[in-house]
């Protein structure tokens, strides 16, 4: 029995799942990737021992946004015939929609993963909705969802799909390394609030630096932490928005996933006003360091990670809201380490194993599928 997983880039969330899913198959399974990294990302991260191919590609850029055409997709599915297959591949790209079809024709049985959700998915067009309708109709034997939201998406374009075709593989942080750098150490919390991602648009960043502005005048103090690159023009209202309001910050940049444990672990509180997420890792990096969220609905995270008023908030756009939520935790070093303690107890059963099983029972599924 042969399984095969198809995915467009290694990323350092899920590198780590498919190595597990390699421990437990051995070399009855690989990974085909159809490049090696997009542009836009400048992550590190060391890559799995499992047998990997990184096709051939040539790449299309539309919206800003890389898309990826393979051709070599074909010979190599026909060469190696799997029994069961895993498609990770956006509907975007090319390459994703040769492999799916070339399955369909070889009879190859065939698990769709996908990390959106239908909040992330409101501003699409029509061609998107109705690509996803036939994937998920057309395509799909079994279905792995990076959150629960991404499963109902799943049932949203194909009611016909049943409990036992769906399977979790959440999108989860190194726990094990973030526990194991942190263990003993009891690092100073010396930033009130950070920021954690790339500094663009949906992520809200002059949001968050408006959000800080109003801390300072609540508390008459906002030590700000912020990590990532980004829009320049956007770097440049915040830091404005910081200077008008005397507000202490410090912009560290890109850092390397080795060194995030402890930037987590100087900061009393992790806010991310997204407006558009999948999930947002670092909601998992956040907690794993003991240091509570506040978000917004726009993340499958709330509401199954971030645990409205037990390990953080989630809230809508509003800058008052957030100012007061932000200054009473800040306050209260009881109702702190209160989120604090509840923040390292959720994320513990959000794993690279757990996600690895996830994809183990859909190819178990699909195998034993008459």
């Amino acid at each position: 029995m042969s399984y095969l997983i198809i995915s467009d880039i290694p990323t350092p969330w899920r590198e780590p799942v498919y190595e597990r899913v390699y421990q437990k198959l051995g070399s009855a399974v690989q990974v085909a990737y159809f490049k090696n990294n997009e542009k836009r990302r400048f992550w590190t991260f060391r890559m799995g021992s499992h047998p990997k191919t990184i096709l051939k590609c040539i790449t299309l850029t539309a919206g800003g946004s890389e898309r990826f055409c393979n051709p070599g997709i074909i010979p190599f599915l026909l060469r190696r015939r799997p029994a069961a297959v895993l498609v990770g591949a956006s509907i975007k790209d090319p390459s994703g929609w040769l492999a799916m079809g070339l399955c369909r024709l070889l009879g190859t049985k065939v698990a769709l993963l996908d990390d959106s959700w239908l909040g992330r998915d409101r501003d699409v067009g029509g061609l998107r909705r109705w690509a996803r309708r036939l994937v998920y109709n057309r395509f799909g034997d079994a279905f792995v969802g990076a959150s629960r939201r991404t499963l109902e998406m799943f049932r949203h374009y194909n009611c016909s799909i049943r409990e036992e075709q769906c399977f979790l593989s959440h999108l989860v942080a190194d726990n094990d390394y973030f526990e194991e750098r942190l263990a003993g150490r009891q690092l100073e919390r010396r930033f009130d609030v950070m920021f954690s991602g790339r500094i663009v648009k949906e992520k809200n960043p002059v949001f968050f630096a408006k959000v800080c502005a109003g801390i300072k005048a609540r508390l008459g103090r906002c030590r700000v932490l912020i990590i990532g690159e980004g829009d320049a023009v956007l770097k440049e209202q915040m830091r404005e928005i910081f200077q008008r309001h005397n507000v202490s910050v410090e912009f560290s940049g890109f850092v390397p996933h080795a060194a995030l444990p402890e930037y987590y672990a100087q900061s009393r509180l992790l806010l991310l006003p997204t407006s558009a997420d999948c999930w947002g890792v670092v909601i998992n990096e956040a907690m794993v360091a003991g240091t509570p969220v506040i978000t917004t609905q726009w993340t499958a995270a709330a509401g199954e990670l971030v645990l409205h008023g037990s390990n953080g908030y989630v809230l809508p756009l509003e800058v008052e809201a957030w100012v007061s939520a932000a200054s009473e935790l800040l306050s209260s070093d009881s109702q702190w380490k209160s989120f604090s303690q509840c923040a390292r107890q959720s994320v513990k059963h959000f794993n690279y194993d757990r996600a690895a099983a996830g994809i183990l029972d859909a190819f178990a599924y699909l195998v034993n599928k008459p």
